[in-house]
């Protein structure tokens, strides 16, 4: 069994700021590095507790003379010579040790550093603890097959005197003997629904009986293939005025599947073809599609044709009458032109991995099924003196009033009104007790108070709020900010929506000082989501990104020159209008209104 050091134990400081870019060790395995030139003064094993502490420090607050600050200590795992293990970004996620000059790097790779320099040998306990390590990471933790040196990725003499040992950490298999390592099952896809990736309500909704499907339908979303879902949505009901994301369902180059409209509503993603025809869209441009997409979206069709209980026409967007376009390109066309041919995988219900931390339950509070205002109800209800104020305001009141329902309904009494408790109310009243009504402001589910205190101090709303898991009008007012400044309804309830789009601004958010300044920051931001070279140069490259960025997702009708000009950012103005209520004046004038209208959409992923 391998022991690691947790990052607690040894002192850690907290990151920079949240991290979840994209990672997928799986497809690669572990990187191995040494700490650098000279040699590491061997302590006995507590010192390496502040060697550790010593390695974040330097990684994070670089000396002047060096160039590359990180957001944490850039390893997932350090090996002492003693052999300890310590915990370092762990395996939630990726680091920051690969470098950038082979792609993928550090997505496809864990980095394992031997606390070791140039002139070190490596102690045998410290080769012992990196081969458990290995084994331990492909064995629990998704890594892939391959071990690489750090020099074998970069232009670097690293890792040193560890380089020779790679194969070490390889299992060594005589001639002609089997590998007694039983092979994996194939990773499942997974489909996630729409409350987990945040959806938008739609604003109307119109059913289909399943009997009178008869296609299924491909399309791709002619973008950069890491837009998110909610980014698609909002295209949709914004820019082109639906009622919803077009698509019954989306899937992604890892082929997470995503429920758009559903099995059993119309889309608007074929005119003419939208009750008749399941629509499914890759989120990519053509050449993106992964062999793990097309085994999602073949899924995807195995269900259509059960849930029909007949063979559907696999047919592709271009391809539809009346349909006048390239969708979704030549390369998707094809597969289904071919018969979809694609790796038989099974789906499961998605975990809500989509997010981060759920934030746990401490600091009181309510973690889901009622408003506060609804608590307040019933507990009043239940006939509790003296009465509650029911003003949807979390406090020492409300909470006491809650465990005190909770004791009379047989419920453990913590004062979080989950499943639980509403089971045992709801059958303590016969299911005639106050309902769920959101009225009254307050919470309504995922974080408990405390935890959404953080968030909203974590991104840096001032002057911050005393995280005491206390809910009143400065929470609900820090909570209103922070969906306003992630793109959800600021209504004061952090329920499923305001998680994924919190997590979202996390991962997809621009982050930007909404300032005006038209600075490489703005400019890197832009970029990354028109689908460009990202390095934070304005260009005629760039300018033909935006607009074709507008022609697709606002129908600008812009010709493709790489020549801004009013045509252009009149379009930039009318789209930024549409997507966030920008309230610009559409007079094709470039200057700091629409530069900081663009950032806010950038920072809440609306773009």
């Amino acid at each position: 069994m391998v022991t690691i050091i947790s990052r607690s134990e040894w002192g850690a400081r907290a990151p920079f700021k949240p991290q979840r870019l994209s990672w997928k060790p799986w497809q690669g395995g572990v990187v191995i590095h040494h700490h650098g030139a000279g040699k590491w003064p061997v302590t006995d094993h507590e010192g390496c507790y502040a060697d550790m502490r010593l390695v974040q420090q330097t990684a994070m607050y670089p000396w002047p003379f060096i160039q590359e600050q990180y957001n944490d200590v850039p390893y997932s795992f350090v090996v002492c010579q003693h052999g300890g293990i310590f915990e370092g970004t762990g395996t939630q996620v990726r680091s920051e040790a690969n470098g950038t000059q082979t792609k993928g790097a550090n997505q496809d790779y864990y980095a394992v550093m031997g606390l070791i320099e140039s002139e070190d040998q490596p102690s045998r306990a410290m080769l012992d603890s990196i081969r458990e390590l290995v084994a331990h990471l492909r064995e629990n933790h998704s890594a892939g097959p391959l071990i690489r040196g750090h020099r074998d990725l970069s232009d670097t003499e690293c890792p040193g005197n560890l380089y020779p040992h790679l194969q070490e950490f390889y299992p060594v298999l005589a001639p002609g003997e089997p590998d007694p390592t039983p092979p994996k099952p194939a990773r499942p896809l997974f489909l996630y629904s729409r409350s987990q990736w945040g959806a938008r309500p739609p604003r109307e909704v119109t059913r289909v009986d399943p009997g009178s499907r008869t296609g299924f339908t491909v399309h791709y979303s002619a973008g950069p293939a890491g837009q998110t879902v909610r980014q698609i949505q909002n295209y949709h009901m914004d820019s082109n005025g639906w009622s919803d994301v077009g698509y019954n369902f989306l899937v992604d180059v890892e082929g997470r599947i995503y429920e758009g409209r559903g099995w059993d509503v119309a889309g608007a993603h074929a005119t003419g073809h939208n009750t008749t025809h399941i629509g499914v869209c890759f989120i990519g441009e053509d050449g993106d599609a992964t062999p793990r997409a097309l085994s999602a979206i073949r899924a995807l069709y195995n269900q259509a044709n059960s849930r029909t209980g007949r063979t559907l026409a696999m047919t592709w967007h271009g391809g539809l009458s009346g349909q006048s376009t390239q969708c979704p390109g030549p390369g998707l066309r094809a597969w289904v032109q071919g018969g979809m041919n694609a790796s038989t995988l099974p789906v499961h219900t998605g975990t809500g991995d989509l997010g981060g931390d759920s934030g746990g339950s401490a600091g009181g509070g309510m973690t889901q099924v009622r408003t506060i205002a609804a608590q307040q109800e019933a507990v009043n209800q239940l006939g509790y003196s003296p009465a509650l104020e029911v003003d949807g305001i979390w406090g020492p009141k409300t909470d006491a009033g809650v465990r005190w329902l909770q004791q009379k309904v047989g419920a453990g009494a913590d004062g979080l009104w989950g499943p639980a408790t509403e089971a045992a109310y709801s059958a303590h009243t016969g299911g005639t007790g106050s309902g769920t009504g959101s009225g009254g402001g307050g919470m309504t589910s995922v974080r408990s108070v405390k935890a959404q205190q953080q968030a909203v101090n974590a991104l840096g709303y001032s002057p911050a709020l005393d995280a005491d898991g206390i809910w009143g009008p400065k929470t609900d007012a820090g909570v209103r900010w922070l969906q306003q400044k992630v793109g959800a309804g600021a209504d004061g309830l952090w329920g499923p929506a305001t998680e994924a789009a919190y997590n979202g601004y996390l991962d997809n958010g621009a982050m930007l000082a909404v300032d005006g300044q038209w600075g490489p920051a703005t400019i890197r931001a832009t970029q990354k989501v028109i689908g460009v070279a990202v390095d934070g140069q304005w260009g005629p490259n760039s300018v033909r990104g935006l607009q074709r960025h507008l022609n697709t997702w606002s129908n600008a009708g812009l010709v493709v020159d790489g020549a801004a000009g009013p045509a252009t950012y009149k379009a930039l103005q009318t789209h930024l209008n549409k997507m966030i209520g920008a309230g610009l004046a559409v007079d094709g004038a470039w200057g700091p209104a629409t530069v900081r209208a663009l950032q806010t959409a950038l920072n809440r992923g609306q773009f």
